[in-house]
């Protein structure tokens, strides 16, 4: 079967809303790379959006799972927990970052993991406000699509929006709205508006939460600056509300640290994860200071297929991996080696307004000749040129004007290299001018 004949299959049969961005259809994946239906060898710089951070089949998540599927597939949680639950929420609260003792739920997907941190928010709180910000995305069910920022494709057609949402502005020092010079001064500025706004126009006895993602992902990967989000954790107690950390993109070693977090050396109080944990396999979960989950009641929360056996085995595989491999070290490694190539290619070519990002979570901004405005046309040439180079690449942004780096974590620096010869080379082409010795 082709490429052409499932187009023709799809088209019948699946809905046109749900897009993808390349049109070929993938059969195999091993390592680093990805075979389409017509045979077609493709470097994978996208990880399916952060989540095959260890490669595709990487083999002590593959045999975890044959060996979970062939024992236990299901039962539900709530009516009776499998010990793998138990052996993951254990994992999870040992990583995640701060002193506090933690406890964990567990969910299916990214989205569901931030509704249940919003529950858990206001159940604490009893308080009903949650603030997000601007450049955020944190899904698309329904309070989800509620915090994320971005109107069109997430937002626009479905009407209604979740209650008590409020945005305040993201601190995106390349397109920060108060003049400020440097990252520094686009977070003491953004951290007073912030206040400002709370106090003002939200009311701080209204607050329940903050959501935020220490780097933005579909936002165009802008890390926030150190001070605001020291300051954010600061506001956050005097006001007697929540911290929640979504790490559904930026964690499981992405930002080469296991959680984004641990760059500012901050303690949120609860975190949505997701994406990487499961190595491709629908898991994700709510983790949070051990006195904040407690509060809550017996039965509370819940869903049906959350903290699956198959898909728990999967997870704490991937966290051993990670442990024993020291994985986010290398993705630490790979970003130092890509960042002065990036670096290096914005020197050469001014349609690049600014490289930016933690670890091998690294994105470049596309403007236009004014040296400001978004050039999203040029960023989906590039990356339809280097998929025709055999390179898959996703965009990202607000504007659709950023290229994001999201190789597997466990690529090797050759592998790399090859992917940013094929960026570098595809920049020249569709921009104009020589490739980059």
């Amino acid at each position: 079967m082709s490429n052409k004949e499932l187009a023709a299959r799809r088209r019948a049969a699946v809905t046109p809303a749900a897009q993808s961005v390349h049109p070929f259809y993938p059969v195999r994946a091993k390592g680093s790379y990805v075979w389409d239906a017509d045979g077609k060898k493709y470097l994978d710089f996208s990880s399916g959006i952060a989540v095959m951070n260890l490669g595709h089949s990487h083999p002590r998540v593959v045999a975890a799972v044959q060996q979970a599927a062939a024992e236990f597939q299901h039962l539900c949680f709530a009516v009776g927990m499998h010990p793998s639950y138990v052996e993951l929420a254990e994992k999870l609260n040992a990583s995640a970052p701060g002193p506090t003792p933690k406890k964990s739920f567990l969910v299916n997907s990214g989205a569901e993991a931030v509704e249940n941190t919003v529950k858990i928010a206001r159940a604490y709180t009893k308080r009903a406000g949650i603030v997000a910000f601007t450049q955020a995305f944190h899904g698309r069910t329904y309070m989800a699509m509620s915090l994320t920022n971005k109107a069109k494709p997430y937002k626009t057609g479905f009407v209604m929006r979740a209650g008590e949402v409020y945005r305040a502005e993201y601190p995106y020092h390349f397109r920060n709205p108060w003049g400020a010079k440097t990252p520094e001064e686009t977070g003491e500025a953004a951290l007073k508006a912030l206040k400002n706004q709370v106090k003002y126009s939200i009311g701080e006895s209204e607050v329940a939460a903050f959501i935020i993602e220490p780097v933005a992902g579909e936002g165009g990967f802008i890390p926030a600056p150190a001070n605001f989000l020291a300051g954010l954790r600061k506001y956050a107690d005097e006001i007697g509300a929540l911290w929640i950390d979504d790490e559904v993109q930026t964690g499981v070693g992405r930002t080469g640290k296991m959680w984004a977090v641990e760059h500012y050396g901050l303690e949120p109080d609860l975190i949505a994860v997701a994406k990487g944990l499961g190595s491709g396999f629908p898991i994700a979960a709510a983790v949070g200071k051990a006195h904040i989950m407690d509060a809550l009641d017996p039965g509370m929360l819940g869903t049906t297929f959350g903290g699956n056996p198959t898909a728990c085995a999967a997870a704490i595989a991937t966290l051993d991996v990670f442990a024993q491999d020291r994985v986010a070290d290398h993705a630490a490694r790979l970003g130092e080696v890509a960042r002065p190539r990036l670096e290096a290619l914005k020197a050469r070519f001014p349609n690049i307004g600014e490289v930016r990002g933690l670890g091998i979570m690294l994105g470049l901004e596309f403007v236009g000749q004014d040296g400001r405005s978004p050039d999203a046309p040029t960023v989906d040439a590039i990356v339809e040129e280097a998929r025709e180079q055999g390179l898959i690449l996703l965009s990202t942004g607000t504007y659709g004007n950023n290229i994001r780096l999201l190789p597997p974590l466990t690529m090797s620096e050759e592998e790399l290299d090859a992917g940013l010869r094929v960026i570098e080379a595809a920049v020249a082409k569709v921009v104009g001018g020589p490739v980059p010795a």
